[in-house]
């Protein structure tokens, strides 16, 4: 195996659920001196599990069978994916193989020493292994979408919460209908402003390459809040694993991730964690259906407001800006610049010949006269 690319990365396949292993590794008693290799020190010859992460190794050149998919330990062959399941990972195995990324798992090793033939002592010991590793089924090893651009780091994974309102962007989720009904997706969680007049309340919004996609419960945004902010102090996007089930007229979103209080202090001062991009083409459109290059020549034209208010902005007055903020960017026509509002901080991308007019709307919402602000909003109706 060789990577005229440069090095090898490793690349931890998708799906697994917690510790585990369920797919058995064939073959392995051809391979007993790697295997002791392998367990090395945390082995216990009366018996043991030994946790450890394997490589699985697409063979097309092999003689017996092209569909061949060997399970390696550093590179030591050790067994064997069973021949009738090779077959269904291979060509997806070997799509990172090409991108010089090798395909890992988590595996559990039990293993003991045994006599060979008998008890009495004096007898030749074998070595009794069995070998499973964590391998979810074929089309959900990898995520179904590329990771965000921008700075972000991923939560660990926790128990599955429901992402409500999907129905509403059903136009958005058509994209990720697979065949098989189910994906992984990699989705971005945002902290919105739903106050009404009379109650103040903030929920988690999720996104899919920075489309809205639906968001999360009061009750259950609380538990995820404290993190988002966290991060976005760090100016880092928190992402999530999504788990989405769809059909072509339907479609479910849930949330797989760990909870603010669950998080470690690592995981919260820590380096980001990330997942590496594959650079595959995204599946939903543009700035809602615009090219690239006809995004990147509206870009050219916007101008990004910043403001910090002189005084906290009540829940109702956040309302009226995020209203007034979400009709300006709609003149931009980019939905992947959702306006922010915050009781002390305003940001929005507008139109560069709207900033201005926009800018002193908003000077205006904070001092509770909306003239100026209604004069903007009856501008962009005739538009």
């Amino acid at each position: 195996m060789a990577n005229s690319g440069g090095q090898w990365r490793p690349y931890p396949l998708w799906g697994g659920r917690g510790d585990w292993c369920n797919e058995e590794v064939v073959g392995v008693h051809a391979y007993v001196d790697a295997i002791r290799a392998t367990l090395g020190s945390d082995f216990d010859p009366s018996g043991s599990t030994v946790r450890r992460t394997l490589e699985l190794i697409p063979e097309p050149d092999n003689p017996h069978d092209r569909y061949a998919v060997s399970v390696r330990a550093s590179n030591y062959l050790i067994g064997y994916l069973a021949r009738e399941r090779a077959i269904l990972f291979h060509n997806r195995l070997m799509d990172l193989i090409n991108r010089g990324l090798i395909p890992t798992v988590p595996a559990s090793i039990r293993a003991y020493d045994q006599n060979r033939w008998d008890d009495r002592p004096g007898v030749p010991l074998d070595l009794a292994i069995n070998i499973d590793v964590q391998l979810s089924e074929p089309h959900l090893i990898l995520p179904g979408n590329e990771p965000p651009s921008v700075p972000y780091t991923m939560l660990p994974h926790g128990y599955s919460v429901q992402v409500t309102k999907v129905d509403d962007h059903f136009d958005v989720l058509r994209h990720f209908v697979e065949p098989e009904g189910e994906l992984e997706l990699l989705v971005t969680l945002h902290e919105i402003d739903v106050s009404t007049a009379k109650t103040e309340k903030k929920v988690v919004e999720v996104r899919v390459e920075d489309h809205r996609i639906g968001q999360l419960t009061p009750q259950t945004s609380a538990k995820f809040l404290p993190a988002v902010r966290h991060l976005q102090s760090r100016g880092l996007v928190t992402v999530g694993r999504g788990w989405f089930k769809g059909s072509s007229v339907s479609a479910q979103v849930s949330l797989m991730a760990a909870k603010a209080h669950e998080l470690p202090d690592d995981f919260l001062t820590g380096d980001p964690r990330t997942v590496i991009p594959l650079n595959r083409a995204r599946r939903t459109p543009v700035a809602d259906g615009l090219s690239v290059a006809s995004a990147e020549t509206t870009a050219s034209s916007t101008f990004v407001i910043e403001l910090v208010t002189s005084q906290p902005l009540t829940p109702w007055q956040q309302k009226e800006a995020l209203k007034l903020l979400r009709s300006a960017a709609s003149a931009v026509g980019e939905s992947i610049n959702e306006p922010m509002v915050t009781d002390s901080t305003i940001r929005a991308v507008v139109l560069h010949e709207h900033a201005e007019m926009i800018a002193n709307a908003i000077a205006g919402i904070e001092d509770s006269d909306f003239s100026l602000a209604n004069e903007y909003r009856t501008s962009v109706a005739h538009r």
